[in-house]
């Protein structure tokens, strides 16, 4: 009997590579640690769901589980569940797409005074052990790591129900970080204005050039954070977060693409995130982000809302900028 030119897998993997990507997916990324990635995508994904009243899912790949424990998972409990990334992203379940189910992997925010329509795939610290598990089935069963890719295109497609996907990556390149930035419509990244931080993004930059036009994502902008309130430049920065910033912009500007040049390219920065007890206490306590705290003023600081609504508006006036370009 004659075999068929492409087997079912074959056939998905064809029509997964042409279908469009999760219209609403943002990674959140920058090759530098501490720079506010967990912070970020914790209090979009908090402001996200509170302004469009729509479903918005947070992913946590990195192997610190930071935004697990940020949204009020216990430490000692956040992987101890099978339904992590790590079991949902290792190499025996990129041939069982259209078997998984997704939705099992999805809880609640712990946080009681979160939106209700939050939701989180929960980090594992197994993560950390992803890339040897991928090499070892790259080499033993010849697989190819564009199958990654395609995998995660194909889950974050499967949580079509949820408007808003965001994805915290860790500071590295490892394979599921360059896998889930390919596989989203946008990404977002964060940096803190000094020398060596803002080193990385054009970096990360370069590295989205490389990937072929109709899989790269399309540059939101980026976030400053932690700026210091008391110096006396513009936004409060001081002299030497100015220079940063400054070789920042140009560093991005002249890497935009044509449609990326029309959406911001007059200014890339999204907004912008000062020194803030609240944000401060967390990264200082590993305590849990809540609600409650994002409306409170301390020493004639903005509250978190006042950055973070300016910010939100920012990014969804920019994802619709670039659905409208055809």
């Amino acid at each position: 009997m004659r075999q068929p030119l492409f087997t079912d897998e074959d056939k998905l993997k064809l029509d997964t590579f042409f279908a469009p990507k999760h219209p609403g997916a943002i990674c959140v990324a920058n090759y530098k640690g501490g720079v506010g990635k967990t912070t970020l995508v914790c209090l979009l994904g908090y402001y996200l769901a509170e302004k469009t009243r729509k479903k918005v899912l947070l992913f946590d790949i990195d192997p610190q589980c930071s935004l697990s424990l940020a949204v009020g998972f216990d430490p000692d409990a956040v992987s101890r569940t099978e339904l992590t990334i790590y079991n949902l992203v290792r190499p025996s379940k990129w041939s069982r797409v259209t078997k998984t189910n997704y939705e099992n992997y999805v809880a609640e925010v712990p946080d009681t005074l979160s939106p209700q329509n939050l939701y989180i795939v929960r980090g594992s610290f197994e993560v950390e052990n992803l890339d040897m598990d991928i090499v070892e089935s790259l080499v033993e069963n010849k697989r190819r790591v564009d199958e990654l890719f395609l995998y995660c295109k194909q889950m974050l497609n499967a949580f079509d129900n949820y408007d808003y996907v965001i994805v915290d990556c860790p500071p590295n390149k490892m394979y599921l970080t360059q896998a889930m930035l390919r596989a989203c419509s946008f990404y977002l990244p964060v940096t803190i204005p000094d020398a060596i931080s803002v080193y990385g993004m054009p970096r990360l930059l370069r590295w989205v050039r490389q990937i072929p036009d109709g899989d790269r994502p399309r540059l939101l902008g980026y976030v400053l954070n932690a700026i210091n309130r008391t110096g006396g430049l513009p936004g409060g920065k001081v002299y030497s977060q100015q220079s940063a910033e400054g070789r920042l912009q140009r560093s991005i500007m002249s890497d935009l693409d044509k449609i990326e040049n029309k959406i911001i390219g007059v200014d890339p920065q999204v907004g912008v995130i000062p020194r803030l007890d609240a944000i401060a206490r967390f990264l200082s306590e590993q305590t849990k982000f809540t609600r409650y705290e994002f409306g409170r003023s301390t020493s004639g600081q903005p509250t978190i809302d006042e950055c973070l609504e300016d910010i939100t508006d920012e990014i969804l006036t920019r994802m619709d900028a670039y659905r409208a370009v055809k």
